[in-house]
């Protein structure tokens, strides 16, 4: 029973205590371990360097194949690069640039804005008041809005008493003041589009001048460096004329139809606004 009880211990504690002196060696075995290295000979250390050797040179192969990864700058940087590249001719560009970026946003804000109104819900607005006999409140009604329609439409209704020739020439006053402010500077978009192309042109121009006098006069030394310059502002006027010119034109087409749209409400509801004020002193 005692041996059955001491092979037991013996066949379980013993594979754990030869890991535990695997994992933490007592000081003795380091001690003896020393011993033995010190009492090495001289040609086991050289094999022992000279196998080391090796590996070092093979960490040493691998760093240097591993690419580093190249440290790039942000947008800003890129483009400032990109910008400094291009030359004098991307100082007028960005200038027209920012031109028609203020007048896209006041265009936007005016049509879509300032000068935008359901024309049908106010169109029955006023005329259900008309047909009421209520003009005070049709007048009050389109003095609550700014757009050039109420204010056409309440030129018309101030006359109400008046012939309709005097209607029509109320009208007709109206309409030349309000007409030009749906209008106003949306054609400065197309030109200032067409004119940052030709500008990215022109540049694109005296870059390809600087590389052909780089290739035929300048040093060989030079003559990379400058034929890359000359290349890159030739390139890069002519991608951010291109970039400035294309937003420009798609908004001055979409400002466009906003106006004429607003000019054919106008148009069409200023009649009916005469026409049911006829009908209304008729019926007086």
């Amino acid at each position: 029973m005692r041996l059955t009880l001491f092979a037991l211990l013996v066949v379980v504690f013993l594979p754990t205590s030869v890991l535990a002196q695997a994992e933490n060696p007592e000081p003795g075995d380091s001690l003896q371990a020393a011993e033995v290295d010190s009492t090495a000979t001289p040609d086991s250390m050289q094999t022992t360097a000279e196998e080391t050797i090796p590996d070092s040179t093979v960490l040493a192969e691998e760093v240097e194949e591993t690419p580093q990864e190249e440290v790039r700058g942000g947008f800003f940087s890129d483009f400032a690069k990109f910008f400094r590249e291009g030359g004098f001719a991307m100082w007028a560009i960005l200038l027209f640039f920012f031109v028609g970026i203020v007048i896209c946003i006041e265009r936007v804000m005016f049509l879509f804005g300032t000068a935008s109104v359901k024309p049908e819900a106010f169109m029955a607005r006023i005329a259900d008041l008309i047909r009421k006999g209520s003009i005070e409140g049709a007048i009050a009604e389109t003095t609550r809005q700014k757009a050039p329609l109420s204010r056409i439409i309440e030129a018309a209704l101030r006359n109400y008493r008046g012939t309709e020739r005097d209607i029509q020439n109320a009208v007709d006053e109206m309409a030349l003041a309000e007409l030009p402010r749906v209008n106003a500077r949306i054609g400065y978009l197309a030109m200032l589009a067409n004119v940052s192309t030709m500008v990215g042109l022109l540049g694109t121009i005296f870059g390809l001048i600087a590389a052909f006098a780089a290739v035929a006069a300048a040093d060989p030394e030079q003559k990379s460096i400058m034929l890359a310059n000359g290349i890159s502002m030739a390139m890069n006027t002519t991608a951010f004329g291109l970039v400035s010119a294309i937003p420009m034109l798609i908004i001055h087409s979409i400002l466009t139809s906003r106006a004429d749209k607003l000019v054919d409400q106008i148009d069409r509801y200023s009649v009916m606004v005469m026409n049911m004020l006829a009908a209304s002193r008729k019926g007086d």
